[in-house]
């Protein structure tokens, strides 16, 4: 029959190398640019993780907003839904105005809902955080801000301890911890 014209492969013919298909550059070249994209991204991803945010208020103000509208409409539960977000905003903003902020809003929240003790706490711990911060970007502002608002809540040792006394080590700077 027809069959005397057919061979079969040899091994040789079936041994092509993989690097003298046509195809193998492509591939080789599709491999490379994933990789690359990969690490560009990890990359990215770590800058981004590491990197402070964004200098503005944007992040905590408009839950602050909200704040004293749910307060106004009586829906002390909403409200402190919207301080929660505010505070984290405030608290990655790295920023001492948004913390004084949270503070502010910490002693609103407190008041109308019932809970001014709980409220005043944690404007304690906001305005504290204000303080660090404060001092550790050298803002005299900062620090008198917080020592204005420790001076609210009737915290007098706080008050003390960020502002010095005129006798004291650290008279020499407004700012010094």
């Amino acid at each position: 029959m027809g069959d005397e014209n057919v061979r079969e492969p040899s091994e040789d013919d079936m041994a092509e190398s993989w690097v003298t298909r046509w195809y193998t550059p492509l591939v080789a070249i599709g491999v490379a640019l994933l990789i690359v994209m990969v690490l560009a991204l990890a990359i990215v991803e770590v800058l981004v993780a590491n990197g402070p945010e964004v200098a503005g208020s944007a992040g905590w103000t408009m839950p602050l907003a909200r704040v004293d509208e749910a307060l106004t409409d009586g829906d002390v539960s909403q409200a402190l839904a919207w301080w929660q977000e505010a505070h984290v905003a405030a608290l990655r903003s790295g920023q001492w105005e948004a913390m004084i902020d949270v503070g502010d809003a910490s002693r609103r929240l407190g008041g109308r809902g019932g809970f001014r003790h709980d409220g005043d706490v944690l404007a304690r711990d906001a305005y504290l955080t204000a303080l660090v911060r404060a001092r550790g970007l050298h803002s005299v502002d900062g620090v008198l801000r917080a020592a204005i608002a420790f001076g609210e809540l009737g915290d007098r040792e706080s008050v003390a301890r960020a502002t010095p006394s005129p006798g004291s080590t650290s008279a020499r700077s407004p700012i010094a911890g």
